[in-house]
């Protein structure tokens, strides 16, 4: 099970609970539903992008977005509606997002602009109340649900304990960490959330600045590794801000012009930046305000040159190992208060 803790693998074992055991599936999910007078018994995966929509006699429709691992996407959760999903057969139904991972909405729910209302359940409620009402069921389908509450219950209790890293710890996860993880594929899982949490935590630090734009905040999974960027969008349709990745503080700048995969609009870019955005690379608070020497000067920034990702990323970087909770946020500060002379 461990090795399949993707979301069309704890869909399949949701609906499949629902479709052989609607009593219990009943009682499971009457937490979060209201009683509806009804005798349907149907489930659909993947309807209309949908992971779940489930009809269970006794209870209103029920639709479940299934993020596991993945962070939950409001914006996608904003295009979800009954009229856009042409689920209109469904008569006022019950929106549930279901993860391992807090949304943070207040009140543990989150109403989208289009009036639909998505209530947050996480995989450890869902366990507490799958207990409890697989009671009755025995052989090899009683065995199997309940060694699935106790997985989904020990997958809660890893990301509850690991995806927060506190004020003082490091944004990467522990070697020694890592190394336990790695065997059953869930260390790359675990740093999403590390990332997708400080990047969070980062946002709402920085929210009182007055930067004169909109910061945008992503933490994202690239080339096999985790990275957090916060970038401020200038006037001319450039970007400008900051990224770590790979134990790297990276200074870059997105532009506008220019953007393509050539050789020659590489150089073109590049021109560009060394004329507008040159003191932007200035890694010279980097010690001041980590109390920490950084790596030496990469052997392409001596030539003059930069570093880059098509179509339209320029960087340069220092190497800052270990950087933590406290040390991410003093550094954001500064930079984005750097980034914003550009907007």
């Amino acid at each position: 099970m461990s090795l399949h803790s993707k979301e069309l693998f704890h869909s399949n074992i949701i609906a499949w609970f629902c479709e052989t055991y609607p009593q219990a599936a009943r009682d499971t999910l009457s937490r979060w539903v209201p009683h509806r007078d009804s005798d349907k018994h149907r489930v659909q995966r993947e309807k209309q992008s949908l992971d779940l929509v489930i009809e269970l006699p006794g209870l209103a429709p029920i639709i479940i977005e299934n993020k596991v691992f993945a962070p939950p996407d409001e914006s996608q959760l904003e295009r979800y509606s009954v009229k856009s999903l042409g689920i209109d057969e469904l008569h006022d139904p019950i929106f549930i997002l279901l993860s391992l991972g807090d949304p943070n909405w207040q009140g543990s729910s989150f109403t989208s602009t289009s009036g639909v209302t998505w209530k947050y359940v996480s995989y450890r409620a869902l366990a507490e109340a799958m207990t409890e009402s697989i009671q009755g069921i025995n052989g090899f389908s009683g065995d199997l649900l309940r060694h699935y509450v106790s997985f989904i219950s020990m997958l809660h209790n890893l990301v509850e304990h690991l995806a927060s890293p506190g004020p003082n710890d490091p944004l990467d996860l522990p070697d020694a960490t890592k190394k336990l993880l790695q065997p059953i594929r869930l260390s790359g899982a675990i740093e999403k959330f590390r990332y997708r949490s400080s990047a969070a935590s980062i946002q709402r630090a920085m929210a009182s600045m007055p930067l004169g734009a909109t910061a945008v905040y992503n933490a994202n999974f690239t080339t096999g590794l985790p990275l957090l960027d916060v970038f401020i969008q200038c006037r001319n349709g450039d970007s400008v801000g900051w990224q770590y990745q790979n134990q790297q503080w990276r200074l870059a700048v997105k532009t506008k012009l220019h953007s393509g995969k050539s050789a020659e609009l590489k150089v073109r870019r590049h021109k560009l930046v060394t004329e507008s955005y040159l003191d932007w690379f200035d890694f010279s608070p980097l010690q001041q305000l980590t109390e920490r020497k950084t790596s030496s000067v990469p052997k392409k920034e001596l030539k003059g040159e930069f570093n880059s990702y098509a179509p339209d990323f320029t960087y340069r970087y220092r190497k800052l190992p270990n950087l933590t909770m406290n040390e991410l946020e003093v550094l954001s500060r500064e930079y984005l208060t750097r980034a914003a002379r550009w907007v």
